[in-house]
């Protein structure tokens, strides 16, 4: 009875109290991280060009450094 309450309990936490933040994925079971899942795979499967990710700039130790 504890784990599922302290569970539950844990995702009604604020993120700036400590609790999840508002881009973490669904818990696994259910059916939002299912649906989560699809879309990922469909991601992944298609062409970088056409993710819509945007993207990084690549860093060097040496930008780092500075």
């Amino acid at each position: 009875m504890n784990q599922k309450l302290s569970a539950g309990m844990a995702d009604t936490i604020p993120a700036w109290a400590g609790g999840l933040p508002s881009d973490a994925p669904p818990r696994p079971g259910t059916p939002e991280y299912d649906k989560f899942m699809q879309d990922r795979e469909r991601k992944r499967l298609m062409p970088a060009a056409q993710r819509g990710d945007e993207a990084k700039p690549a860093t060097t130790p040496q930008d780092a450094a500075r």
